[in-house]
């Protein structure tokens, strides 16, 4: 609190302080702006991934080694469910509780692949009819990068419980020959004709949040902020130490 008769502070701090806080904040909205531009970008590559006509399991590898974003890359290739290691993942189905049904299979070229047949209603989850026989399956490639999950509980391979993407154990617990290789990444089934009701293939979605430009403007403003109230302050500060009189 500032008393009459004393001096008014110096403004030359208030500027400076003004100057680091400006500088933060344009700095921020700016790497936001940044990551919108990257974001954009990348929903802009997976929804050409997503578009472009299906390859098979080799190609897609070779891409992926060559550093390719694999992530929605369509692929397609017939295979040999192996109904006996399927899997389950706790979700969601029409609002209520569901099952995401996991089941690993032998392709013709020699992949051991697994695969997100998708989705059925809770009580489905012992009365669904599995694919027997060669399968042409057709689907995209879902990386899965993130891994577990800080609220995730642990996966339960020997009861077939999966809580998060983890392929490399999946195909550990696949129970397919050790003559096959593993296809590192899982395969998402489309929606189209699988020739059973149930599991429900869901239609394939980027689940990337991209706030980025409301972040920036959050930035920018509260930039603009600080300079109006800061510049206020400054010319007030300006008027009172012109009008300051020592002993008054």
């Amino acid at each position: 609190m500032i008393r009459p008769h004393e001096r008014p502070p110096r403004i030359w701090p208030v500027v400076i302080a003004t100057i680091v806080g400006l500088a933060i904040l344009v700095s921020l909205g700016v790497w936001q702006l940044k990551r919108l531009a990257w974001k954009e970008a990348l929903l802009a590559q997976l929804a050409a991934n997503a578009a472009a006509p299906a390859v098979d399991l080799s190609t897609a590898y070779n891409m992926s080694r060559a550093g390719s974003n694999v992530e929605f890359v369509r692929v397609s290739f017939t295979g040999t469910y192996n109904n006996d290691a399927w899997m389950k993942m706790l979700s969601s189905y029409d609002g209520g509780q569901g099952w995401t049904i996991i089941t690993p299979a032998a392709s013709e070229d020699g992949w051991a692949v697994i695969v997100d047949r998708g989705r059925l209603p809770g009580q489905m989850l012992d009365h669904f009819k599995p694919p027997v026989g060669p399968q042409l399956i057709e689907g995209v490639i879902r990386t899965h990068p993130y891994g577990q999950g800080y609220f995730d509980p642990a996966n339960d391979p020997a009861n077939r419980m999966w809580y998060w993407w983890d392929v490399k154990a999946m195909q550990a617990a696949s129970d397919l020959p050790a003559s096959l290789r593993p296809f590192p990444f899982e395969v998402q089934l489309v929606p189209g004709n699988t020739g059973v009701e149930f599991p429900k293939p869901q239609e394939p979605k980027a689940d990337l949040a991209n706030n980025h430009l409301g972040y920036a403007i959050t930035w920018f403003g509260l930039a603009l902020t600080l300079l109006g109230v800061s510049g206020f302050y400054i010319l007030d500060l300006r008027r009172r130490r012109r009008n300051w009189e020592p002993g008054r």
